[in-house]
Order: C-alpha cells, then sequence, then structure tokens
C-alpha cells in the first residue's frame, strides 16, 4: 500500500475509519470479483436458483440430490460477488467557498474534499472502484471510476487542485453524470443544495431508478445555520453574482434562521422520500470523526 502525502488524506486519522466500509444496500454491478453482491448470475457462496444442464456446464455444478429426485440434471446457479462502484460528486460553485465571518473555519469546498478523499481512500482500500465529478455550472472535471493506488493519488491530487466560483447547475450536472456511467452502485453527492431545483431531485430519480444507492452529504458552515453576533454585516452574493447589502443581522435573524431551517428540512425529506442517506456536515466538525458516526447509523438502518 502506497503512502499519501497530502493535506486532504490524514493516514494517521483515517485509522478510526478502518472498521468501516462503504456497502452498497442494493446489487453491486462492477467488473471484477469483489465483496459486494451482484444480480450477474456467477459461481459465489450463495444461492440463487437452478437451471437445466447443457454440455459444456461444469459437472461440479450439477445437484445430484435433485437429479436423484427427479431423474434431470439441473445445475445450482449462485449470486455473482462484483467490486462497488463509487461515484463522487462535487459541488465546487462559489458558495462552497465560504469560510465564515466571525467563526473561521475551513471552506465549505475543503471541508468536502476531505471527506471525498477519504471516502475514495476506503472504496480503493477494499478493491473497489471510485470515479470523481466536479461540478459548478456544469462538469469541468470527469474522472472515471477506477480501483489502482496510482488513481486515487490521482483523484485527490484533483481534489487538491479544485477552487470554488461560478454558478451552480447541480441538477444538469447530475444529469450529465448519468449519462456517463455505464454501470450502477453508488452515487455520493457532496453539496451545500443552496439551488435544491426540481431538475436535482429529477435526476436523483434517474439514479434510484436505475437501482443507484444515494447518499447526500449536506456540507454547511454553522454561521449559515445562525448568523453571527455582529454588529453589521455585509452579505455577499456568492454564485457568480456581484450584488451585496449591509444591514444588522439581528433585523433579519429570525426570518432568515427559519428560512435555513425550512432549506434543510426540505433537503433531507426529499432526500428520504427516495431512499436516499442524508447526513448534515458541519465545517466545524472533525470529517473522519462524522464518517465514523455518518457509517455507524447507516450500519444500523
Amino acid at each position: 500500500m502506497p503512502k499519501f502525502n497530502h493535506p486532504y488524506l490524514d493516514l494517521a486519522r483515517m485509522e478510526m475509519l478502518k472498521r468501516v466500509r462503504l456497502k452498497t444496500r442494493g446489487a453491486a454491478e462492477g467488473t471484477f470479483a469483489g465483496p459486494h453482491k451482484s444480480n450477474y448470475r456467477g459461481t459465489a457462496v450463495e444461492f440463487a436458483d437452478y437451471r437445466n444442464y447443457v454440455e459444456g456446464d461444469d459437472v461440479r455444478l450439477v445437484d445430484w440430490k435433485v437429479y436423484a429426485r427427479s431423474d434431470r440434471f439441473y445445475v445450482r446457479l449462485y449470486e455473482a460477488e462484483r467490486n462497488l462502484l463509487a461515484y463522487l460528486v462535487l459541488d465546487t460553485s462559489g458558495s462552497m467557498e465560504f469560510a465564515g465571518a466571525v467563526q473561521k473555519t475551513q471552506p465549505k469546498l475543503e471541508y468536502a474534499c476531505r471527506l471525498a478523499a477519504a471516502l475514495a481512500y476506503l472504496v480503493v482500500s477494499e478493491g473497489d472502484e471510485v470515479g470523481l465529478s466536479l461540478a459548478d455550472a456544469r462538469v469541468h472535471e470527469h474522472m472515471p471510476t477506477r480501483a489502482s493506488w496510482s488513481h486515487l493519488g490521482a483523484l485527490v491530487e484533483t481534489l487538491g487542485r479544485t477552487k470554488a466560483g461560478g454558478r451552480t447547475d447541480l441538477g444538469g450536472c447530475l444529469m450529465e453524470v448519468y449519462r456517463r456511467v455505464v454501470r450502477r452502485g453508488v452515487l455520493v453527492v457532496l453539496s451545500d443544495f443552496l439551488d435544491p431545483s426540481p431538475q436535482v431531485w429529477k435526476s436523483i430519480d434517474l439514479f434510484r431508478r436505475s437501482q443507484f444507492d444515494v447518499i447526500l452529504f449536506h456540507v454547511v458552515h454553522p454561521e449559515e445555520i445562525e448568523l453571527p453576533d455582529v454588529a453589521m454585516a455585509r452579505f455577499h452574493e456568492t454564485e457568480g453574482g456581484s450584488g451585496s447589502f449591509i444591514t444588522e443581522p439581528e433585523v433579519v435573524r429570525t426570518q432568515y434562521r427559519e428560512r435555513f431551517a425550512r432549506l434543510l428540512a426540505e433537503v433531507e425529506a426529499a432526500s428520504k422520500t427516495r431512499g436516499c442517506d442524508w447526513y448534515l456536515a458541519r465545517t466545524d466538525t472533525d470529517p473522519y470523526l462524522f464518517l465514523k458516526h455518518c457509517f455507524l447509523a447507516r450500519e444500523v438502518r
């Protein structure tokens, strides 16, 4: 196993995740033998069905007990096991640059990159495949799924070069990613979901109808949940616009708090309605401990 020296992937901290795995709750579909159940029929360990024996079949698969009862040859079929495919979609729009005005943390994009790097490491360490798509108004970087350590290194380096900027069209980007994937697996979306348009949910519906397992990491800064306690603040348009205004946070605090809470509730409800896992990822929390709690909650479900 190679050593990685990148600020977005702390292998010492990854030790707290050594007992967790990213598993699909549905049927995985990959290209190599692996630990995840597939809809393909093969010769793995879990019995699935019978079919009639045809010339050329391995006689070791003939069920002789069935032959003794029926005087006919049947071959046992098993659920093949395939490697998991994980598709990471990272929102790199301008709003992901926010790092706080008073309570400074790492920017939302940097926090999301750390989550993505840790998830990619977990996937590759299991011999599974991971890909990455960077999205703002369009998909401007798409790395197909691979399972090698060199691919993981390139993926982490790509995350390290990522900058936040521009507007977002997450729904359109997810649609483009859907057109590019060739086999189902786990879709992981890391975004602040500040514009959860109907197109976002239409795209996620496509993945779900294709039996993808979908996990949404809703990345927020604590000051987005509760405005900071300052006398005066300037509010900026963060996704490609230049508009701004100055006001006292106390003037808009109650209305803002209610609207942002409603946004979180709507995204969470839309996710759960579709059978997606939704996790609120605050940038003031440890990313590795946060992932551990997410995996534990996912195992319980």
